[in-house]
């Protein structure tokens, strides 16, 4: 059973994450296994709320918004996710079943206060345009507050006043759902990933993760001939790909050189 000023704390910590990349900078307090580390102090289990955050980290390591494609809120999807594991002693399979919805909805809820603001934008150019520094800091530390409410009403009412729900819905689980949920957390740290590898891979950065994922994964046992083998193979890519820029820097040069001998 969560407490009020556990549940006011736990809001606070889903502040934290709304605010962070807003005004305090990009400070990844919004991740998961920041958040998990701070709902663990708060819930007396710091041990489990960095393994909750550790495993939902890797679940959400690929889930970035690009371009006009919404993300997910994975500050407030993992706090509250981390919060139901611990105070209802389970798993893993828990954080997902709350926390990714949580992330979904507040991610829904953010897209319509982002359009409500759209009003708020029209008066902060005015107030550019005439000068008016203090309306303009008015209206910025409006949004920020409204942000911060927003956040702080809508986690606190989901961790005091539906406790007993969650405990309800967590105990009444049956066996098959509690599998398949256990399947979906082995699978997600997959997909994330693979999503994070499909935005910043391409051809040209395979030595360098060859390179360190050799060591990784050779840790505590010896190195065999795969590995050296991948290793090699690396530092060979690397080289042919310094040379290949330095064929197409000197191609260029003489290109230019034969340019500046016409215009003679």
């Amino acid at each position: 059973m969560i407490t009020l000023w556990q549940a006011v704390l736990i809001a606070l910590v889903a502040v934290l994450t709304e605010l962070d990349g807003n005004i305090f900078g990009e400070n990844k307090m919004r991740e998961p296994i920041v958040t998990g580390f701070l709902v663990g102090l708060i819930l007396g289990d710091v041990t489990k709320g960095l393994v909750l955050g550790a495993q939902m980290q890797l679940m959400w390591m690929g889930a970035t918004a690009i371009g006009p494609t919404a993300g997910l809120d994975i500050g407030t999807g993992g706090t509250v996710g981390a919060a139901v594991a611990i105070a209802t002693g389970t798993g893993l399979e828990s954080a997902i079943m709350f926390g990714v919805p949580v992330s979904v909805i507040m991610q829904f809820v953010n897209t319509l206060l982002m359009a409500a603001y759209s009003g708020v934008m029209l008066e902060a150019d005015k107030a550019i345009e005439q000068l008016k520094i203090t309306k303009l800091t008015a209206l910025h530390w409006m949004c920020v507050l409204l942000s911060a409410i927003k956040t702080f009403v809508l986690i606190f009412m989901l961790m005091y006043l539906g406790g007993d729900l969650i405990d309800a819905i967590v105990g009444g689980l049956p066996d098959w759902v509690s599998s398949g949920l256990n399947g979906i957390a082995a699978l997600l740290p997959c997909l994330g990933f693979a999503l994070l590898m499909s935005i910043i891979m391409d051809g040209s950065m395979w030595p360098y993760f060859i390179l360190g994922f050799v060591p990784a994964a050779f840790v505590g046992f010896d190195l065999n001939m795969v590995g050296m083998a991948a290793v090699a193979v690396a530092i060979a890519l690397i080289i042919w790909q310094i040379r290949s820029e330095q064929q197409v820097v000197a191609a260029q040069t003489v290109a230019v050189a034969d340019d500046d001998e016409w215009e003679d």
